[in-house]
């Protein structure tokens, strides 16, 4: 779904060509194991579910045809719509990646209402777990492999919810692009 968004948001700002956009999202993310495959699979499902269409089509001579596209209506909607799922899910922080670079296509006030609700909900899971987490550390007949790996769960949960939630400050005073 991710590079769906990077796909729309991508057109929203201006209409390009598929080699293009994703030439770019790896320059964005060079760290994204994303197959050419996928890619195209996605682009072509935007097209066939007319949240973009081509617009035109540049010929040169010895080169391949270019198509450019461009986002539709309903692609902005679907848009909006992903881009406040990404902040209200908070399966993966990684999902948040792409969102932020679009956040000139929805209510700032709005997705900082809906993160603050997945961050407080994301605090509440694991405080209840931290309970569980002090009863079970202090089991003598936990093994060191289980200990490790709960201690790096917490770990991870709190940077987690300390990273969403300077996150959140930033939407908070966002101004648009520069």
């Amino acid at each position: 779904m991710l590079i769906r968004i990077y796909i729309l948001g991508m057109l929203a700002k201006q209409d390009n060509y598929p080699y293009m956009l994703r030439k770019q999202l790896l320059e964005v993310q060079p760290f994204t194991a994303l197959s050419e495959g996928k890619f195209y699979y996605d682009f072509e499902a935007l097209n066939k579910n007319k949240f973009i269409e081509p617009v035109e089509t540049i010929h040169e001579q010895k080169r391949p045809d270019k198509t450019i596209y461009s986002i539709t209506k309903s692609g902005r909607e679907y848009l909006q719509e992903e881009l406040y799922s990404c902040f209200k899910k908070n399966a993966e922080i990684e999902d948040l990646y792409i969102a932020i670079y679009f956040l000139d296509f929805i209510n700032i006030k709005k997705a900082a209402m809906i993160f603050e609700e997945t961050i407080e909900r994301e605090k509440r899971l694991w405080e209840k777990h931290e309970e569980k987490k002090d009863l079970l550390l202090t089991t003598e007949s936990i093994s060191i492999t289980s200990q490790l790996i709960t201690e790096h769960a917490f770990n991870k949960a709190h940077f987690n919810i300390e990273w969403m939630e300077r996150l959140l400050v930033f939407i908070k005073n966002y101004k648009g692009q520069e």
